[in-house]
């Protein structure tokens, strides 16, 4: 177990550092595939975004990916809203968790098909909004044990103007916030498995470089692309999870 655990966590950190996801679009559905259950999955998970998204916010900083003085309140009210979303795992059924996070990646996929990779109009910067946006977001972080991202990143495309790949980015940087929250309180909780967690956050490190280094080489267009057919075989995969039983 311990070998299939370091290589998703590999798989997850190069997919999290290109994509701009925190890692639990990915790493929830195959846990529960490994014989996770939902809940603990969602640990396991949050656990791993925890050191992915440090290691990914400190390398785009070092690019000046973007402005860290204003997308960091995005991540004042994910924060927050992040607690509370861990919170509501305690309480909600574990199928209607399951359905919650295939409603989010459904959601996406749309905006995402439906956006353009170049910004139709003026970058929208209004930090008590961005403050805002970010507990929405935060509150599903929590609950789903995805980092946001997958939320942020079409939201920042289709309604604020950002172009694609730094929206992409600062979805990751927006996942350091809504993931150590989480964490802790999930921890507190007593909902964290501690080895599994470590073994595949550890792993994760050298993924999210490889990941970023291929998101930088890639034309726009193409980003694009490869990111639709990405949540679409997310979705495809926690579908046929929940139907198959």
């Amino acid at each position: 177990m311990t070998i299939e655990l370091i290589l998703l966590g590999i798989s997850v950190g190069i997919l999290s550092g290109f994509f701009g996801i925190g890692g639990g679009t990915v790493s929830v559905p195959i846990l529960l595939y490994m014989g996770f259950g939902i809940k603990e999955a969602i640990g396991i998970s949050v656990t791993q975004m925890v050191a992915g998204s440090m290691m990914a916010a400190w390398v785009h900083h070092k690019n000046q990916t973007y402005v860290v003085r204003d997308v960091k309140y995005f991540g004042y009210g994910g924060v927050l809203g992040a607690m509370a979303g861990a919170f509501l795992v305690k309480l909600l059924n574990e199928t209607l968790l399951e359905w919650f996070f295939l409603s989010i990646v459904a959601f996406t996929l749309a905006r995402l098909a439906m956006s353009s990779p170049v910004p139709t109009r003026t970058e929208v910067i209004n930090r008590p909004l961005y403050t805002a946006i970010g507990g929405a977001i935060g509150v599903f972080s929590g609950m789903l044990g995805v980092g946001g991202s997958i939320l942020m990143t079409p939201i920042l495309v289709s309604f604020m103007g950002f172009p694609l790949k730094k929206a992409s980015a600062v979805g990751l940087f927006f996942v350091m916030f809504t993931s150590i929250s989480a964490f802790a309180t999930l921890f507190w909780l007593g909902m964290i498995n501690a080895q599994a967690g470590f073994v595949v956050a550890l792993s994760s490190i050298a993924g999210i470089l490889v990941g970023i280094w291929l998101l930088q080489r890639i034309k726009v267009t193409h980003y694009k692309r490869v990111l639709v057919f990405f949540y679409c075989l997310i979705f495809a995969i926690t579908a046929y999870k929940l139907i198959a039983g």
